[in-house]
């Protein structure tokens, strides 16, 4: 088999150099998450830590799928269509932002989420040139430097004001990430909006997208409400570890959109599959540590049997986030929408059996639901060498 690869089989250094540079940003702000987290969890206790892990997962239910149809057709779409698209981008996420602060007083989990997932949507936006032009290590930065702002703000208030509340910290929390985006909002506006295309592959991109969400933070939210938000709680722990290193698949992917746009998705074009696979050891072991480390430390039994669950997720995950880039850039948004809802349905289904079991059980059911993803998206990149847009499924 021929899998994307150079003279030695080996990606150019200024991928990995690239992948290397962006995954360094990525978690330095996603260990300040964790760090958050933690914080949060000492100071409110893992009840209510849970309940703003929810929060957390709802906002990611909603603004992944509306900014998805945008963030996969940007590396696809011409300048102008890109700069268009990006103005309605930023039109879509103020409105959300607008209508999280009017939920707030009315509801907390409501209104962090549709303010969480208005100011994500607005953060795509304005990194999204970075990533059609296959800098994963400067869009990584930009996302540094919001969650910096965001924790530092909202740790001085946690650490400094005296019968401080996590309603109040999460809000200065999500001020703070908002502040860098919307100084410099205005430059993102240079086109007139335009509207997205109604089609059937709009409806399987957005379908995809809020599958491919509900897959992945669908266990924060089942546990919240068939177990306890303790159990959320720790569950939220290891999920947020395993996307954070997994990220690392995505990030080196997307140093190859250059080439695969303008081969039509070739597979040669793209990551080689050797490389892929070492990335997502590396991730696999880490959480496997992790999980060693938790038990020897003497942390709660559900903790550290819930990381030894995610550790061959991790793997997995970094792996299929290698293969979703080559998929979206060879047009394959149906076939992606229906592993997703396949994998969805066992992971929702497991859960619900397995919720007793709390937070190592959601874990053992995402395990079950992310192989039968990983071995579909593997096998359908790398299993046939001449893969390309030709096999778009619409």
């Amino acid at each position: 088999m021929q899998f994307g690869k150079r003279a030695a089989g080996a990606p150019p250094a200024s991928n990995l150099r690239r992948t290397v540079h962006a995954s360094a940003w990525m978690y330095s702000s996603r260990g300040l998450l964790f760090a958050w987290a933690l914080l949060l969890t000492h100071q409110f206790g893992i009840g209510h830590y849970g309940t703003f892990a929810m929060a957390f997962a709802v906002g990611a239910l909603i603004g992944t799928p509306i900014d998805a149809y945008f963030t996969i057709r940007a590396p696809r779409v011409s300048q102008g269509v890109f700069d268009g698209e990006r103005t309605t981008r930023v039109f879509i996420g103020l409105g959300l932002a607008f209508l999280g602060w009017l939920l707030w007083p009315f509801t907390f989990v409501g209104g962090f989420a549709v303010g969480k997932a208005g100011i994500d949507v607005c953060f795509q936006a304005s990194r999204s040139p970075l990533i059609r032009a296959g800098h994963p290590d400067r869009a990584q930065r930009a996302d540094a430097v919001r969650q910096v702002v965001g924790i530092v703000l909202g740790t001085a208030y946690v650490l400094l004001f005296p019968g401080a509340i996590i309603e109040v910290a999460a809000l200065v929390y999500l001020a703070g990430c908002a502040s860098p985006i919307l100084s410099g909002i205005g430059n993102l506006v240079v086109h007139p909006p335009v509207r997205p295309e109604l089609t059937s592959r709009t409806a399987a991109l957005l379908g995809e997208s809020l599958g491919g969400v509900a897959y992945g933070q669908a266990g924060v939210i089942l546990l919240g409400i068939l177990s306890s938000t303790e159990d959320a709680g720790y569950y939220s722990f290891g999920l947020t570890l395993v996307l954070s290193l997994s990220a690392l698949g995505q990030s080196f992917a997307f140093t190859f959109h250059e080439g695969l746009r303008e081969s039509g998705g070739a597979v040669g074009s793209g990551p080689p599959v050797r490389t892929a696979l070492l990335l997502s050891l590396s991730t696999g072991l880490a959480v496997a540590v992790t999980s060693v480390g938790l038990w020897i430390a003497g942390f709660d039994e559900a903790l550290w049997l819930t990381f030894a669950w995610l550790a061959p997720v991790s793997f997995m995950r970094t792996l299929s986030s290698v293969s979703t880039v080559v998929l979206s850039m060879q047009h394959r948004d149906l076939f992606r929408l229906k592993v997703t809802i396949v994998s969805l349905v066992v992971k929702v289904g497991l859960i619900a059996v397995l919720s007793s079991y709390g937070a190592p059980g959601a874990a053992a059911a995402f395990l079950a639901a992310d192989t039968i993803m990983s071995v579909a998206y593997a096998v359908t990149v790398y299993g046939s060498p001449r893969r390309s847009r030709a096999a778009t499924d619409g």
